[in-house]
């Protein structure tokens, strides 16, 4: 056999290339799941931020729904109430309150850990509360 057959037909070393191209896709397609779950998972955090502000702001009601007089909320308790839980989460939020609407909008940054091609992201999420729409005898 001619010295450059011999060569062609010697195998040692194919194994190593293809472990590394093989492990070199895997370590890719890991990366981009772990940082698209991460994102994911903070979208939720964002979303579940900007509800539960939203919530804590509709349970500051004027003082006329105790008697029975109206439904709505105190403004100023309401948005304070909702900066307040903004503030103790540590994510940015913009609250407004207008009769008995309570609006927040919960923003925050989101970097990839692990994939740099992937790109950097601003998550928002937005709830918007209304006490006065809530049917007390009736199940979501």
């Amino acid at each position: 056999m001619p010295p450059i057959s011999r060569r062609l037909a010697d195998e040692s070393g194919y194994v190593a290339v293809w472990t590394v191209v093989i492990g070199s896709a895997l370590m890719l397609a890991g990366g981009v799941v772990y940082d698209s779950a991460d994102k994911a998972n903070e979208a939720r955090r964002v979303t579940m931020v900007a509800n539960e502000a939203g919530r804590a702001a509709a349970r500051e009601v004027s003082p006329g729904v105790i008697a029975g007089s109206s439904a709505g909320v105190d403004p100023a308790r309401a948005a304070q109430a909702a900066r307040d839980y903004l503030a103790a989460t540590g994510i940015d939020g913009d609250v407004s309150v207008s009769d008995t609407r309570v609006t927040v909008t919960t923003s925050r940054g989101w970097t990839p850990k692990i994939m740099p091609v992937l790109q950097p992201d601003t998550l928002t999420a937005t709830s918007v509360v209304d006490p006065d729409r809530v049917d007390p005898g009736v199940a979501p």
